[in-house]
């Protein structure tokens, strides 16, 4: 008897190394970004803001000239596109006049001041937009509401914390905020009160390597998240450097940080510069999996996981057979 008993609990613990196999094996943060999505940065400096195509690694190539738009100098903060109407809106900051609310065109680069932020906040820096097109700003531990049409900001609510770049996942319907710290602390926000829930993850962001010299850990200025649930991050602790994270499994990564390969408009530093806006280019980033049931965002692979349960189910089923013919003989 002992001798089927033992073989029923050894098919019993393959079946769950299976199962755990399965899961653990399938999720992990990304290297290359989504097939069909592009991401997108606006940098700070003297003839900004300028519009880049970036890819994972940080290369990047200027989409038109900044030096031929009546823009001046600024910052741009917190740009996103909008799944309602295709435009990507961001908070501007020139660095003669007023915090703005603008919009680039991404095959031109070319910039449009909509109106100056007014309201309730005149100095946020981090956007979110959602799948209805509903776009909030934080500033001084404060959640507020942006008119993408008049810049008007209305206060929704405190979210309790220091406030950190925004980012939405569209595929959750999840508004997320990421501390601005070496240390990963990240929430969930309450649209109709502001309220900053704790997500506990814990832990340091990687370490990178500083355009001074030496390293340093990094921290969020920008997150974005792409098609499958993962999260794009720019961290300026020591350098623009992308970085990604996955929400389930905990997992960072570090790829390499903004460069101009072409070295026209950035002499201070050789093929560096900076930004705080880091974005995907497209509206199906977050409408194409709007209409699907809220999954959990790991890039999970529910069909190896499907399998996986299917082998498990039968050698659980054939060790439940070894157990009981084994108990008919006792």
């Amino acid at each position: 008897m002992k001798k089927p008993l033992s073989a029923a609990i050894a098919l019993g613990v393959a079946a769950a190394f299976v199962l755990a196999g399965a899961s653990a094996a399938t999720a992990a943060a990304p290297d290359t970004l989504p097939s069909g999505q592009k991401l997108y940065a606006i940098d700070c400096d003297d003839f900004g803001p300028q519009l880049w195509s970036v890819g994972a690694n940080g290369a990047s190539t200027p989409v038109g000239n900044a030096y031929d738009a009546d823009t001046g100098s600024g910052c741009a903060g917190g740009a996103q596109t909008n799944p309602v109407d295709g435009i990507t809106y961001f908070i501007y900051y020139p660095f003669e006049s007023a915090t703005a609310l603008a919009k680039v065109d991404l095959t031109t680069g070319a910039v449009e001041t909509i109106a100056n932020l007014s309201g309730g906040t005149r100095n946020a820096y981090s956007m979110a937009i959602t799948n209805s097109g509903e776009a909030f700003v934080v500033e001084s531990e404060i959640l507020y509401r942006i008119s993408l049409t008049t810049g008007v900001t209305t206060t929704v609510g405190p979210t309790g914390v220091f406030s950190g770049p925004l980012g939405y996942d569209g595929r959750t319907d999840t508004i997320y905020l990421f501390a601005n710290s070496s240390e990963v602390h990240v929430y969930t926000i309450d649209r109709t009160t502001g309220d900053a829930t704790d997500t506990d993850f814990g832990g340091s962001w990687p370490i990178t390597d500083c355009l001074a010299g030496g390293t340093g850990p990094g921290a969020p200025n920008s997150v974005t998240f792409d098609s499958a649930g993962f999260a794009w991050i720019l961290s300026n602790w020591c350098s623009s450097d992308i970085m990604s994270f996955d929400l389930t499994t905990r997992d960072a990564a570090t790829y390499g940080e903004l460069n101009d390969p072409s070295e026209e408009y950035y002499s201070s530093a050789t093929n560096t510069f900076y930004s705080n806006s880091l974005f995907f280019g497209t509206a199906e980033v977050v409408a194409a999996d709007a209409a699907a049931p809220a999954l959990a965002a790991t890039g999970f692979n529910s069909g190896a996981l499907a399998i996986a349960g299917g082998i498990g189910a039968i050698v659980i089923l054939l060790g439940a057979a070894l157990l009981f013919r084994s108990r008919r003989k006792a």
